[in-house]
């Protein structure tokens, strides 16, 4: 006997619709039935009216993750809660790397800490130099199921850098053991040199943080890795891309065959740089790349339209205003003083990705339902080394499912977010679609916006490219 049958959906795959009843026993899918096909099971479950996804991924967020000096108060367990309600079955997170840290042990460490979590999980590795064996650090990655890591080309005060020795080397050995790297390609000469202009000119207001990171300096750093990685022969991601710039560069590596994957995320897709002309708010939408102008975002749509952008991650790096002021002084009017300086990098995103996306690009008629599952879930899944176990609803697949209504119309506000950050850079933003079950291995975790799952039910997923 089946343990669960989900009757009257409309599976949704990124080549197409299929009618068609999803059969489940002992956690994963067990069968694609005939709409109606008789089937014995423990449980029926009616997604009359509804699409049924796989599971939705996020690969690329930021939690308990010490930077400027500020360790946000999210838990693990609390930003898997965001993620049952955004359909999101699985996320991953990146080791707390620093300069003589032994990679492999921050994976162990980053395993445990993730525990809590209440869906499944994964780890990314983070090199900051290729310090002592880094041949075998990545070999031993590779063997822990984690085949992909991050390098950061700036921040370079901030000790987290990784110079372009450090990326070739890395490169070569990621190459050489079936890993892929990620970058992070903001330039660190540009950025630094201009946040230095501005300390001396006392240009320091949240405006002027997003003029000392323009479109080039993020170009600068994309050319710059994607000629190292064509160097290194690897395979490379560039995470968060926010502008036509880069897309042209990447567009042209891929057509010359270069293994190039590109990710953009919600925030450049739907927030735009006006916000930094706030004065008591501005600093709240703070991050890197710093957010754009309605030009890159159609730039951005047009990239995922191609095919050049094939992911989209949320790098959801949530900070409450208490934490994004924490360096911050108050005139004696109360007023804050500018100083973007202080301010640590980050904003929300995971929670509302998905019907972001479905709202400005599906309901729109940009891209289809099928394009946006494999942008949020099928294409993650192949490029983090995790499918066809996850991001798919073929026979053996983990039954991670979502059932989505397309149609049912709600209001963006904190007060309906779970992050507890007190604060939403989307607040009042009317979206068009909404999750109504989450399923995980086959067990609910959340239903009709309540959450049935419990915390530490999600598992490490080790991966292999």
């Amino acid at each position: 006997m089946l343990d669960t049958v989900i009757r009257n959906g409309i599976l949704v795959f990124p080549e197409g619709d299929v009618r068609a009843d999803l059969a489940v026993s002992d956690g994963r899918i067990a069968a694609l039935l005939k709409p109606g096909e008789e089937a014995p099971s423990r449980e029926v479950i009616d997604a009359g009216g509804l699409r049924v996804l796989p599971g939705l991924i996020d690969a690329h967020m930021h939690v308990q993750a010490p930077f400027q000096g500020v360790t946000p108060q999210l838990t693990f367990h609390q930003q898997s809660v965001c993620a049952a309600f955004a359909g999101v079955t699985t996320f991953m997170d990146f080791t707390n790397t620093w300069r003589g840290t032994w990679v492999p042990d921050a994976l162990d460490e980053r395993v445990q800490e993730m525990a809590e979590s209440m869906v499944d999980y994964g780890v990314h590795g983070k090199f900051v130099e290729a310090g002592r064996e880094y041949e075998r650090q990545v070999r031993e990655l590779a063997d822990k199921g984690c085949p992909t890591f991050k390098l950061f080309m700036t921040y370079r005060k901030e000790g987290v850098m990784a110079d372009d020795m450090t990326l070739i080397k890395i490169f070569r050995a990621a190459a050489q053991n079936g890993c892929m790297p990620m970058v992070h390609a903001e330039g660190n000469a540009i950025a630094e040199t201009n946040v230095d202009r501005c300390i001396a000119q006392n240009r320091l207001t949240w405006r002027d943080f997003a003029a000392s990171k323009p479109v080039l300096c993020e170009a600068e750093a994309f050319a710059r890795a994607v000629a190292l990685a064509e160097y290194a022969a690897a395979p490379l991601l560039v995470v968060h891309t926010t502008n036509g710039r880069c897309l042209d560069i990447a567009r042209k590596a891929q057509a010359r065959g270069q293994r190039l994957l590109v990710e953009t995320c919600p925030s450049y897709l739907t927030l735009f740089d006006t916000l930094y002309d706030d004065p008591e708010n501005g600093h709240l939408a703070v991050c890197s790349p710093p957010l754009r102008t309605p030009r890159e975002r159609d730039e951005i749509w047009q990239g995922i339209q191609d095919g050049v952008i094939t992911l989209v991650g949320s790098d959801d790096c949530s900070f409450t205003r208490r934490e994004k002021e924490a360096g911050l002084l108050r005139d004696a009017s109360g007023a804050l003083v500018p100083d973007f300086t202080k301010v640590v990098n980050g904003v929300a995103g995971l929670e509302l990705r998905f019907v972001l996306l479905h709202t400005e690009g599906v309901a729109t008629g940009r891209i289809s339902l099928n394009q946006l599952v494999g942008l949020c879930s099928t294409n993650v899944a192949r490029a983090s080394g995790c499918w066809p176990r996850k991001g798919s609803l073929l026979p053996g697949a983990d039954a991670d499912i979502v059932l989505f209504d397309p149609d049912e119309e709600w209001t963006v506000s904190a007060a309906n977010q779970h992050n507890g950050i007190g604060y939403c850079l989307h607040e009042g933003y009317r979206v068009r679609g909404r999750v109504k079950t989450t399923i995980l291995r086959g067990r609910t975790i959340m239903e009709n916006n309540e959450i049935t799952g419990s915390r530490g039910q999600g598992e490490y997923i080790r991966r292999k490219l």
